[in-house]
């Protein structure tokens, strides 16, 4: 792992450990109506599903989701422990699952009222999944979760505050051969951090030689 991208996972383990102390502030949220014991069964279940099929695990999470045996914040939230805990194959499905569930039915998470924070940590899921498979070298994984979810949590507001996730979204898309792409999203920034700053110089630099390129 060369410098840019020790910067971006570092930088972001920085971000998790701020969230997690807020992730009590949202057992109150109601988002579904899921008893907690019945509810952790069944997401046990689906989280299982989910190493072996992202896809369908999500597809699992959205119909379970509808028949209330589970709510969002729930799979949310196990998906952030499993990642956390583990950082692993296995999680990083899980996460990839619950993102790609949310972005399913968003506009019914939206109808049941959920704050700004709940989307946040959508964002931070994302994040987190995608440092937990670049860490372990799996670079697809990485780029399949990263910016996975409702684009609900992509806006300016969240990268300006998570500049970590934006800066290992675009090493990630930079080092997966997007890199045009990588160094076009970091210069629409208004502000960039020291570090963005730099891994935008070299990021130029290695496109110029014809690195970055699919």
């Amino acid at each position: 792992m060369n410098r840019r991208q020790q910067i971006g996972v570092r930088m972001f383990r920085r971000g998790r450990v701020a969230m997690a102390a807020c992730t009590a502030l949202l057992a109150a949220s109601a988002v579904g109506l899921a008893g907690c014991g019945s509810e952790a069964k069944r997401l046990d279940a689906l989280a299982t599903q989910a190493a072996t099929n992202r896809q369908q695990a999500a597809t699992a999470l959205r119909k379970a989701f509808y028949a209330k045996e589970i709510t969002a914040q729930g799979a949310l939230g196990l998906a952030h422990e499993r990642v956390e805990k583990a950082g692993d194959v296995a999680s990083v499905d899980l996460a990839g699952a619950v993102l790609d569930m949310l972005d399913q039915i968003e506009p019914d998470v939206e109808k049941a009222g959920v704050n700004e924070f709940f989307w946040v940590r959508v964002g931070t899921l994302a994040g987190s999944a995608a440092a937990a498979a670049k860490k372990s070298g799996d670079l697809a994984r990485a780029r399949g979760v990263v910016l996975a979810g409702p684009m609900r949590w992509q806006n300016e507001a969240y990268w300006r505050q998570h500049s970590d996730h934006d800066l290992l979204a675009s090493a990630i898309m930079f080092e997966a051969g997007e890199g045009e792409a990588a160094v076009r999203r970091l210069r629409e920034r208004a502000d960039l951090s020291e570090d963005q700053q730099k891994v935008l110089e070299q990021m130029e630099k290695d496109l110029r030689r014809g690195k970055g390129r699919g």
